[in-house]
C-alpha cells in the first residue's frame, strides 16, 4: 500500500499579465499564423498498484466522476482502491464506487499538494488495468512555469532570458505533440517528456519567460513542427533520421553550432569515462549481448560515423578464454548510451561523440563531447547566443531553419 499527503494551500495564485505580450502578437496577426488547440494538460503525478491512501490536508470537494458528492475536510483519510474496470473509495464510514474519482480544492486561491508537489488545477483518480493513477489536470502555461527551471539553467539577471523564451515556446509545441498520445494522461513529469516540478519551482525569471511567449509554438507547412532539445550538441546538431529514425525534415537536418560552438560553456561539451574490462563485459551481458562468463574484451574500435562526428556504428571484440573462439558485439547509433551507461552506472552515456581506446590493462577510455541525442534545439547553445546578444526569435531558426513561430488560439 501506497501512502501519501495531499494538502490544498491557502496561497494565493500568482500570475503573471500576459496582457503587453497578448497586444504586441495582436498588432501583427497578419504575419501570425493562428492555431486552434486544447489549453488543458494532463500530467501522470503518480500510479500504484491495486491500492493508494490519501490524507487530505485541507477542505476539497469530492466527485464521483463530474457529480459533486461532498465537501472533504481536513485530517480525512481517503482509501481508494482497484476493482474490475472501476474505483473504490472508503472515507471514514462511507463508501463509494465509481468509474474515477475527482478531487477539486475548495476554491481558486488554493493549491493542491500532492506527496510534496504542490500543483495548480484538479487531479482525477482513476482505475488502470488495476492500478490506481493521479493525474493533474491544469492549463498548459502553468504547466509550462513548472518546466522549465527544471530543465534550462535560468541564468543571474537577464543573462540567459532570450534562451528561457526559446525554450518556452520549445516546451510549449513539445506539449501539444503529446496531447492524446495516452490514454488517461498527456505526459509524464519524468524525462520521458519533460521534467516538471510544481508550483514550488517556479521562479519569476522563467514566469515570465513563460509569459512573454504566451501561445507561441513553432509550426513548420502550417502545422506545429516536430521538435526534440538536448542539453549540448558540442558544435553540430544531429539529423533526426540518424537518432530516432524519422524521415529528416529540413528543420531536423542538423546544424553548425557557431565556428566557437556557443555550447562551448556547457559543463559538459567535453568529458571523459574509463571502465574496467569486467565492468563493460557486464554492460553488456546487462543488455543480453553476450552470455558466456569466459568471454574477455579485445579490443573496440568505431566502424563508421554520422556525418556529424556522432558513432553510427561500435564494434567491440570478445574472446573466450577457453575455446580461443573471438566474437564480436556491433552497438549502433543512441542505443551505445543505453548499454554502456557512464562508468558510475548512474545515467545513460552522455552522448555518442567520443572516441574509444584500450589502455595496456584493457581498460576501456571514452573520451567524448556534448550531452544528449544531439537533435533540434541545443540549450546550452541557446544560452551562450542568449548572451551573445540573439534573441529569442534568432535562437530559433538557428536550431529549426525553416519553420515560423505560430500563435496558437486556445479559446475552442
Amino acid at each position: 500500500m501506497k501512502f501519501f499527503l495531499l494538502l490544498f494551500s491557502l496561497i494565493a495564485f500568482a500570475f503573471f499579465s500576459g496582457c503587453s505580450g497578448s497586444e504586441r502578437f495582436t498588432k501583427k496577426e497578419n504575419e501570425i499564423k493562428v492555431i486552434s488547440v486544447s489549453n488543458e494538460v494532463r500530467l501522470l503525478i503518480d500510479e500504484a498498484a491495486n491500492e493508494i491512501e490519501i490524507l487530505i490536508g485541507s477542505r476539497c470537494f469530492l466527485l464521483t466522476e463530474e457529480e459533486k458528492k461532498e465537501l472533504i475536510n481536513s485530517g480525512q483519510i481517503l482509501s481508494f482502491a482497484a476493482l474490475n474496470n472501476n474505483l473504490t473509495l472508503k472515507i471514514n464510514e462511507k463508501n463509494y464506487e465509481a468509474e474515477y474519482f475527482q478531487l477539486i480544492p475548495f476554491d481558486s486561491t488554493q493549491f493542491l499538494i500532492y506527496n510534496e508537489m504542490k500543483l495548480r488545477g484538479k487531479l482525477k483518480i482513476i482505475n488502470n488495468s488495476n492500478s490506481v493513477m493521479m493525474v493533474n489536470s491544469l492549463d498548459l502555461e502553468s504547466y509550462l512555469k513548472g518546466v522549465i527551471p527544471k530543465e534550462m539553467p535560468l541564468g543571474k539577471n537577464k543573462e540567459n532570458y532570450e534562451a528561457l523564451k526559446a525554450f518556452a515556446i520549445c516546451a510549449r509545441t513539445y506539449s501539444l505533440q503529446q496531447l492524446n498520445s495516452k490514454k488517461y494522461f498527456d505526459l509524464y513529469i519524468d524525462v520521458r517528456d519533460q521534467v516538471y516540478g510544481g508550483v514550488d519551482v517556479e521562479k519569476p525569471i522563467s514566469n515570465s519567460a513563460v509569459d512573454e511567449t504566451k501561445s507561441l509554438i513553432l509550426t513548420y507547412d502550417g502545422r506545429p513542427a516536430k521538435v526534440f532539445y538536448h542539453s549540448t550538441c558540442a558544435g553540430k546538431t544531429e539529423d533526426v533520421k540518424n537518432i530516432f529514425g524519422i524521415d529528416s525534415a529540413y528543420y531536423l537536418s542538423g546544424v553548425e553550432d557557431g565556428n566557437n560552438p556557443y555550447c562551448s560553456i556547457s559543463p559538459s561539451f567535453n568529458w571523459e569515462e574509463v571502465y574496467t574490462p569486467e565492468v563493460f563485459i557486464e554492460r553488456l551481458k546487462n543488455a543480453n549481448l553476450v552470455n558466456d562468463d569466459s568471454d574477455v574484451l579485445e579490443k573496440c574500435f568505431i566502424v563508421s560515423r554520422f556525418e556529424s562526428g556522432r558513432v553510427n556504428e561500435l564494434r567491440i571484440d570478445l574472446s573466450n578464454s577457453q575455446t580461443g573462439e573471438i566474437t564480436s558485439v556491433i552497438l549502433q547509433g543512441n542505443n551505445i548510451r543505453s548499454i554502456i551507461r557512464t562508468a558510475n552506472n548512474k545515467s545513460i552515456l552522455k552522448s555518442i561523440w567520443f572516441d574509444i581506446t584500450l589502455d595496456e590493462n584493457k581498460n576501456v577510455i571514452i573520451t567524448g563531447k556534448g550531452y544528449g541525442h544531439g537533435v533540434g534545439l541545443c540549450q546550452w547553445g541557446a544560452i551562450g547566443q542568449s548572451r551573445a546578444g540573439k534573441n529569442y526569435k534568432e535562437i530559433l531558426s538557428h536550431y529549426f531553419p525553416g519553420t515560423k513561430i505560430s500563435y496558437l488560439n486556445d479559446k475552442n
